[in-house]
């Protein structure tokens, strides 16, 4: 179609372009509240009086921090603003999760069998700053090794205490986008895509009308 045709369709049709613009503006609302998104992980691992990880020791009993490290992770996840979702290998990034936090112990077997072989908290955490991710993931942190050390507490366990060793020591915040400049790209973007479609609607509903039109005539005759 010629681009002085196409000004006339839009001419006589401008009413369905200006329905599917707006549809067009009313969706690009969501693209320009979308906030940035940080994400990171660490693990918290139970450590043996010994000073070794337990998992570590050769020869010793591997599962024997186990049960506590899942009795510390139903205490941090009791009454918290914990993310209820049930993660093996993904991420809460992954998941759609924009903000929160999780703590789950790693099941290490496959898709049909549950495996908890490592006295290990996973921790993930999602927010809108990497500064608030680094925060959130501290407090966490912290409020995992309360509970380790409260419920040893509870237990008349003295002398000899499991503690914990978070690894990595400094972990990596990632960036999962939504800054100003993905904003205004995917404005751009999502506006070409409304403009192209108003006028592709344009054109649609001049064809039918002049279609109509021709076979009325027809029909008269």
């Amino acid at each position: 179609m010629m681009p002085k045709t196409l000004l006339q369709v839009l001419r006589r049709r401008w009413y369905a372009a200006v329905a599917v613009l707006l549809i067009g503006f009313a969706g690009l609302g969501a693209i320009r509240s979308l906030d940035p998104v940080y994400w990171t992980q660490a693990e918290v691992s139970f450590v043996a009086p010994s000073g070794e990880p337990a998992y570590w020791i050769p020869g010793g009993d591997v599962a024997s921090l186990v049960p506590f490290a899942a009795l510390v992770e139903r205490r941090v996840n009791d009454n918290s603003d914990s993310v209820d979702l049930v993660l093996s290998r993904g991420t809460l990034y992954g998941a759609g999760v924009k903000h929160g936090y999780s703590v789950t112990l790693p099941n290490t077997g496959g898709q049909w069998t549950k495996s908890f072989s490592r006295p290990v908290l996973a921790v993930q955490v999602v927010d809108s700053s990497a500064e608030r991710v680094n925060e959130v993931l501290s407090a966490v942190i912290k409020r995992i090794q309360e509970e380790s050390a409260a419920l040893q507490k509870e237990t008349d366990v003295h002398g000899a205490l499991i503690t914990t060793v978070t690894t990595p020591s400094s972990p990596e915040i990632i960036f999962g986008g939504g800054t100003p400049t993905d904003r205004i790209k995917g404005a751009s973007a999502w506006l070409a895509l409304a403009g192209a479609a108003a006028v592709a609607v344009a054109a649609t509903v001049e064809r039918q009308i002049v279609r109509r039109s021709v076979l009325r005539r027809g029909a008269g005759q």
